[in-house]
């Protein structure tokens, strides 16, 4: 494929999406028959326009060639602009307002299809159709412009600061704590004979500095101009958020936060920062514990009865603390355990165990793929067979966003009862040279009716590049991140729906992180490791001491780390609550005004961490999502896996309760049967603080 071929498919794409348009429009002129499919063009329109947005994502983050990634940005946000003039189309919603309030068409509905009727319905909603013409096209310019401001936040996020590019070091010698080969490395003999080491203010030079030196008048050094404030990057990420707020005043919402959760889980703002909350007390104990721990370190190094925690001190101090009370048993690292293929291996024997499902790798056409690093993997199910494609691409580049993510390009979907022939309406002539993209022919299901689309994901990885003969190692980070973003890929394989609109990873952002979470858990259990963590020469098996003694060091500041998050968590909420409203609103000034209340160093002036918080593109809103999911996972965890966590019992379970649907039921209703207990099937306000209350006992446990 060239990047022309590219610009012909989403051509195809788009001229199948206007037909569709046209046939939703004319609906109620066809009679109730054709009223009656309705829904299943809604759902192959979102279908065509989502295949279109993906592609153009995975190309704009892994593909090497500029001119494919340029070409990507501009369809990515042509297609989003589209997608939002749509939404804003009056045709459109009062033909779906009609089908809904049918009883002779409505009551024929699955749960499912009106599930995806009635989200179709909010997205209108959201998009403000009750509006006059002119403020409905504001909405998609606010719309086009969020889009636009958040590419570029994310483009300016990893970018160096204003701060030196390198701090320089005389003597050498107080870099104390660094390797004495890099030392050595950075050094040079400047004009006047003396010895300068020259270090890195970014990347994971600036992050050894942290943890490693001793010299605390070098670490301050680097974290202030790795975090200097650049007034450029705040004030993209003010505009973002103050953006969203006026889109979220044009439809009458007090905030953006309120737009964003009214189709989650929680419902709604006050329901988030109640948990939090809640989550933010429970902490309390624990925290202090922790806090100490660190307290005392920094007097006893420094010898000094009156010194205070740092920004700068939090990272050395608990790696100090992590090292003086480790009893990980001296010689290879963990990571001589976890190559990249003997892991991949590991999770297909997980999977086999858990849901009858194994990875088979294919071979992979020309110009199949977007580089030569790239795996095909088919997703193989013991019963069903072939459920799905997933494309894996785990090594860094420089030219490839760095951060792992999991890439939903085509849904699972019923393509049978499709009905392309009659898009095009008796007496329409379509332009000469016009080429219209058509359904995949899908394959048949076991048990099912019909004829399925079958998903494809692709999983994109930063990990370091074997080195000769040597597999390239992960660290356990790395592992974790890998068994986590597969859970995200399990998820798009097993949620085979009748709708693109519900199927897989498609759900409720602070539903789809429960799966991906869930996998982390089994990556602690010695039984799941058993299956295949091997020494990568000797084929020997990880020893259990070097597991206990790496565990054991991980959980000393497990409180900090969640206190981390819970931090983030606010900021999110603060940033899209109705405070942006504000004519003086500085989201430096909220994140130092948050830092001082809940914080457990004071803020440091000169500093604004916030613009490499990418998330607050992508889950604008949403970040409460992973402490909420770490919180449902550990209740799932000790309730189906604790006492087997291999078992196929307890895998079936969690695939006929949660991972089937994708996102065609109510979460509530999916943990509430996972977990036996009808309570939560309401998602209410008992609900929210059933959970709250397992906050509570875990966070003492």
């Amino acid at each position: 494929m060239t990047p022309q071929t590219f610009m012909d498919s989403v051509s195809a794409a788009i001229a199948r999406g206007h037909l569709l348009v046209e046939r939703i429009a004319n609906a109620p002129e066809r009679g109730e028959h054709e009223m009656r499919k309705v829904v299943k063009i809604f759902d192959r329109l979102s279908d065509v326009i989502c295949r279109v947005i993906d592609a153009a994502e995975v190309v704009q983050g892994l593909h090497p060639d500029p001119a494919w990634r340029r070409g990507a940005e501009t369809v990515f946000e042509e297609m989003f602009s589209w997608m939002n003039t749509l939404n804003t189309d009056p045709r459109l919603y009062k033909t779906l307002q009609t089908v809904l309030n049918t009883p002779s068409i409505e009551s024929g509905f699955s749960e499912a299809e009106r599930h995806t009727a009635i989200m179709f319905l909010r997205d209108f909603e959201k998009s403000g159709i009750h509006l006059s013409d002119a403020k409905r096209a504001q909405f998609v310019q606010l719309s086009d412009k969020i889009v636009s401001l958040g590419r570029e936040f994310m483009n300016v996020s990893s970018t160096p600061g204003p701060g030196p590019s390198h701090i320089m070091i005389t003597p050498p010698t107080r870099l104390r704590g660094l390797a004495t080969g890099h030392i050595q490395r950075i050094t040079k003999t400047n004009k006047h004979g003396e010895k300068v080491a020259a270090v890195s203010t970014s990347g994971w030079e600036s992050q050894m500095v942290l943890k490693h030196v001793e010299d605390e008048e070098i670490r301050r050094a680097m974290f202030v101009a790795n975090m200097a404030e650049d007034k450029s990057k705040v004030a993209i990420l003010d505009d973002l958020l103050k953006t969203r707020y006026e889109l979220a005043q044009l439809v009458g919402l007090p905030s953006y936060g309120h737009l964003f959760l009214g189709s989650k889980m929680v419902k709604n703002p006050q329901n988030v920062n109640a948990f939090l909350q809640t989550l933010h007390g429970s902490l309390q104990q624990n925290l202090e514990k922790e806090l100490t721990m660190l307290q005392r370190a920094k007097r006893i190094h420094t010898r000094n009865d009156n010194a205070t925690l740092k920004a700068w001190d939090k990272d050395y101090y608990q790696r100090l603390i992590n090292s003086q009370t480790s009893t990980i048993p001296p010689g290879e690292p963990i990571s001589a355990y976890f190559s990249v293929g003997t892991t991949m291996d590991g999770l297909s024997k997980l999977f086999s165990n858990l849901y009858g499902i194994t990875f088979v790798p294919r071979s992979i056409r020309p110009g199949e793929v977007w580089h030569d690093d790239v795996v095909k993997l088919d997703v193989m199910d013991e019963r069903d067979g072939l459920i799905g494609t997933l494309y894996c691409d785990f090594y860094a580049r420089h030219d490839k966003q760095p951060n792992a993510v999991h890439y939903y390009v085509r849904c699972a979907r019923r393509v049978d009862d499709d009905d392309e022939e009659n898009d095009v309406a008796p007496g329409m002539m379509l332009r000469e040279g016009i080429k219209l993209s058509t359904a995949d022919p899908g394959v048949h299901m076991p048990g099912k009716e019909g004829r399925y689309q079958l998903p494809i994901a692709v999983l994109s990885c930063g990990f370091s590049r074997p080195v000769g003969r040597k597999p390239a190692l992960l660290n356990w980070l790395e592992v974790e991140t890998l068994f986590h973003e597969m859970g995200h890929a399990m998820h798009s394989m097993i949620g085979r729906a009748d709708y693109h609109n519900v199927s897989g990873t498609r759900c409720p952002v602070d539903f789809v992180e429960i799966p991906s979470i869930m996998m982390e858990h089994f990556l602690a259990a010695p039984e799941v490791l058993d299956l295949f963590a091997t020494h990568y020469q000797t084929q020997a098996p990880l020893p259990k001491g070097l597991l206990e003694a790496h565990q054991a060091s991980r959980s000393t500041f497990q409180a900090i780390d969640l206190h981390s998050r819970l931090t983030l968590s606010m900021l999110d909420q603060l940033y899209h609550s109705g405070i942006v409203g504000d004519s003086g609103f500085s989201s430096t000034k909220s994140l130092n005004d948050l830092e001082s209340t809940i914080g457990i160093v004071p803020p440091v002036p000169g500093t604004a961490w916030q613009t490499g918080f990418g998330h607050l593109n992508s889950y604008g809103a949403g970040y409460y999502s992973y402490v909420f999911g770490r919180c449902v996972t550990e209740q799932i965890w000790d309730k189906v896996f604790k006492s087997a966590p291999t078992s196929r019992e307890a895998g079936e379970r969690l695939r006929e309760h949660v991972l089937k649907w994708g996102g065609s039921r109510d979460p509530w209703k999916c943990l509430g049967g996972l977990l036996e207990d009808e309570r939560l099937m309401k998602g209410d306000e008992e609900a929210m603080k059933i959970v709250g209350d397992w906050v509570t006992s875990t966070s003492k446990a």
